[in-house]
């Protein structure tokens, strides 16, 4: 999941950049203010009319740059509308919305609500399907993007309940919690971008870091410096019932520059 490209693509690149200005106080959720617009140029798209939701969609996004979803369709109409780049980029705005909306999204507990779960389950999704297509319009996409793509789809599927290949627990139900023994610091040493990248990753019980996804992005190299230190964290595992469990926390790396 780590293989991720130093040579990240143009594209790519502009991706990733987009995520410097968003954070989880812009983002907290999917959930957004009604819009006559975007239900205009939704219906309008699923109607088959290319150029009235491209133009409503783009009003939209005007009132609103934040909303994911409105990005997506947009991407969609583009697409039905024969112009793929700018579709390619209205994805990429989609992704990057929507994976910093990820941040909310807590370890499931035994008291949560199916409707929680759930919620949580089509954040992922959402995330997914915008990078589905980003993808599918990328010529010779970097695998680390599509390492993130199955990473989006696992934790779908551990909200959705379909996960059993591992147990995970909220910290709050383990025995005794993870204890972290050493969070190396990330080695900065290949970019000049700073701010504070913010991962999620599983502590695994068999005390490996599994399922690393950079949900709020600055740089690519900043970010491969953030995966690399989060998987060199060493740890003894939470443990539930007398033996090991595993727990999903959210990791931080900040950079300043005077």
């Amino acid at each position: 999941m780590l293989q991720l490209s130093k040579n990240l693509s143009e594209i790519c690149a502009w991706l990733f950049a987009i995520l410097v200005s968003v954070s989880i106080a812009q983002v907290p959720s999917q959930q957004t203010p009604a819009s006559p617009d975007r239900d205009r140029g939704i219906e309008l798209y699923q109607q088959g009319d290319a150029n009235g939701a491209v133009e409503a969609l783009r009003h939209a996004v005007q009132s609103n740059e934040k909303d994911g979803t409105v990005w997506h369709y947009l991407g969609l109409a583009y697409l039905l509308k024969g112009s793929k780049d700018d579709a390619r980029k209205s994805f990429a705005r989609a992704v990057a919305i929507r994976e910093a909306a990820l941040q909310s999204a807590l370890p499931i507990s035994t008291s949560d609500p199916a409707e929680a779960r759930s919620r949580n389950a089509n954040r992922f999704q959402a995330a997914a399907e915008s990078l589905e297509k980003y993808l599918e319009l990328s010529k010779n996409p970097e695998p680390s993007l599509l390492d993130e793509l199955d990473t989006l789809r696992w934790y779908r599927d551990y909200y959705n309940g379909t996960r059993n290949d591992e147990e995970i627990v909220a910290s709050k139900e383990a025995t005794t919690r993870v204890r972290i023994l050493e969070k190396p610091a990330p080695n900065f040493s290949g970019t000049r971008a700073a701010g504070t990248g913010v991962l999620r990753a599983v502590l695994s019980a068999d005390g490996t870091v599994k399922h690393i996804l950079v949900v709020r992005k600055i740089d690519p190299d900043f970010d491969w410096a953030c995966a690399l230190a989060a998987k060199r964290i060493q740890f003894v595992p939470a443990t539930k019932d007398g033996h090991t469990v595993s727990t999903i926390v959210q990791v931080e790396y900040g950079r300043t520059i005077y």
